[in-house]
């Protein structure tokens, strides 16, 4: 069996990967003014204060292109990813990862791939799922072809299970889909979720879960300095973006202090 990407990426350590919520990009209402040395100048901004407050790696997503369409997005917001991304790639010395929401996981494996970044999250991998804005479909299928046409081995794929701020329209307990993510969907990583952004995972769900999987588990959110060494001790990892922003308000930007103090409390 080859060594499992995620394994790759980060070694046997438990990895912390920051969030870079980029403002509205072009194309959405919010992000008619954007310029792009402005998104740029943010988005380098906070990789500096992620890496400086000691992250495993980043994850740049469109997180302000509210509201979101649930597929596939358009070629502007897929040119703007790509050159923000590229520059956050050019500067960064840990792994940066793409998402394009809801789950534009085309877009996401060929930026991927055109940039040499190191993983892609799908939000919807396997169940399909309902969002605000409409139906998402399941991508793990397609996203595995297209892994192999464009011939980016390298890309990890992180799987959000049963993901926040969205529900299944295929209603079953929490385990049976994770193992049907991993065993029929073949991620290198599952993510596990609370409810909604922010929203803690749940401890006890984590602790029936991680016995029956073999992949290495992510939390997906609600992870902070008290919870994270609980939650790390039955996961590999967590992305982390509320917390991490000032004073904990998702609109802020990323404070070294509190990225430092999640740090300390983990080790």
């Amino acid at each position: 069996m080859t060594e499992n990407r995620f394994v790759k990426l980060f070694g046997n350590k438990k990895a912390i990967i920051g969030m870079i919520h980029l403002p509205a990009l072009p194309g959405t209402e919010e992000g008619v003014n954007a310029r792009y040395q402005d998104l740029v100048k943010f988005a380098l901004s906070e990789l500096e204060t992620l890496e400086k407050g000691g992250v495993s790696g980043v994850i740049v997503e469109n997180f302000w292109d509210t509201p979101y369409l649930p597929n596939e997005v358009p070629p502007v917001t897929i040119a703007a990813m790509a050159a923000i991304a590229g520059q956050v790639i050019s500067k960064a010395s840990i792994p940066v990862g793409i998402n394009i929401l809801y789950n534009s996981f085309r877009a996401e494996i060929a930026i991927a791939r055109a940039l040499d970044a190191a993983f892609v999250r799908a939000e919807v991998f396997t169940d399909p799922s309902l969002s605000e804005t409409g139906l998402i479909w399941a991508s793990s299928a397609e996203l595995k072809r297209e892994r192999v046409a464009l011939r980016a081995d390298d890309v990890a794929i992180f799987a959000d299970v049963q993901g926040k701020n969205t529900s299944p329209v295929w209603h079953r307990p929490l385990l049976e889909a994770t193992l049907d993510a991993q065993d029929r969907g073949k991620p290198d990583a599952i993510v596990i979720t609370g409810a909604g952004t922010g929203k803690p995972v749940s401890f006890e769900a984590l602790q029936e879960i991680r016995p029956k999987i073999h992949l290495p588990i992510i939390c997906g959110s609600g992870v902070n300095d008290k919870t994270v060494k609980q939650l790390l001790s039955v996961s590999e990892g967590a992305i982390v973006g509320s917390f991490f922003k000032k004073n904990g308000i998702i609109n802020q930007a990323s404070d070294l202090e509190r990225v430092q103090s999640l740090i300390r409390a983990m080790r």
